[in-house]
């Protein structure tokens, strides 16, 4: 029949029962051996809602595996992921040998990092994925003090300083949580709600405004400066959690808000987006079509509206 894999998914404490500690523990001696668990409490953050516990499989012993058939991939896949790091978090570091190398070349000196793995520890289920390019570190062979080392070629690269990237969902995430803004259960809707609206587009991975998303941006930016800013946001968590009386600040939030509303209203100009024109011809009155949005993404339309009302699907 049916059964819940999963504790309550809408929280960000990081609290497990004694229960399910001693779970782990028994799966992780059993499966791995003894030497790769150690009992693991993780700091608490202040602003963490903890009514409930993290977020963990129900029952340990039902593997990702024994009930793969029973789920469809997406959710096979998140399993997994709950199930492994939930594991891993009950299981001991990961044990590394490092070696750093430099090499004497005339007047120039070489640096060389490597490591190698000595134990994997809770590296055995769970490794943090990124979305950012990482430098990698190698493996380098033994050598000794004042040993001859060949050359076999020089490569001279130049770089430049490069501007920070963009955000992508998992580092838009993360500065979420550091700016203390929203909830693990708001993140998810907030990206989505904005990519519906055309503020962003996905490239790759990155999350790239578009016209739409910087003109909003920048009106709201110019004339709500004490609403959309971090700090404003942060102190609605708050009143959120009950640490401040929302009455009160309703009542000095609302009255001032709505003559700046009523202000921006009449005084704001008819913003006009800059069209992106394409290379597709009206067939019915010759202007170049130009890129519109509409509920269900991008489209063409003539410019030449409401004289000619044609429109044509939009083709990447």
């Amino acid at each position: 029949g049916s059964v819940g894999l999963i504790t309550y998914m809408r929280t960000d404490s990081t609290r497990i029962s004694e229960e399910a500690r001693a779970a782990a523990k028994e799966q992780i001696s059993k499966t791995y051996g003894n030497e790769y668990y150690e009992n693991r409490y993780y700091k608490k953050s202040s602003e963490a809602q903890d009514a409930h516990e993290g977020i963990r499989p129900t029952y340990i012993y039902i593997t990702p595996e024994s009930i793969k058939d029973s789920l469809t991939t997406d959710q096979y896949k998140l399993y997994r992921l709950i199930y492994n790091r939930f594991l891993a978090s009950q299981m001991k570091s990961a044990i590394f040998d490092t070696l750093a190398v430099t090499i004497d070349a005339n007047e120039y000196n070489f640096k060389a990092n490597g490591q190698s793995i000595k134990f994997k520890g809770f590296m055995t289920l769970y490794v943090e994925g990124t979305d950012e390019k990482e430098d990698e570190i190698g493996q380098i062979p033994l050598l000794e003090v004042a040993q001859e080392v060949k050359k076999e070629k020089i490569e001279s690269k130049q770089s430049f300083t490069e501007p920070p990237p963009r955000y992508t969902e998992a580092s838009l995430v993360k500065a979420l949580e550091e700016k203390d803004i929203g909830r693990p259960s708001t993140y998810s809707p907030t990206i989505t709600t904005i990519l519906a609206r055309h503020y962003i587009e996905k490239e790759a991975k990155q999350l790239v405004p578009t016209e739409l998303g910087k003109v909003v941006n920048k009106l709201l930016t110019e004339n709500f400066p004490d609403i959309i800013n971090v700090e404003f946001t942060a102190k609605i968590e708050e009143v959120a959690d009950g640490k401040e009386n929302w009455k009160q600040m309703i009542s000095e939030f609302y009255g001032p808000f709505e003559k700046e509303l009523e202000k921006v209203e009449k005084e704001l100009e008819h913003v006009e987006l800059e069209e992106e024109v394409s290379d597709v011809p009206c067939e019915k009155c010759g202007r170049m079509m130009v890129v519109k949005y509409g509920r269900y993404g991008k489209f063409l339309a003539c410019p030449g509206y409401p004289e000619c009302k044609n429109v044509k699907p939009y083709i990447e």
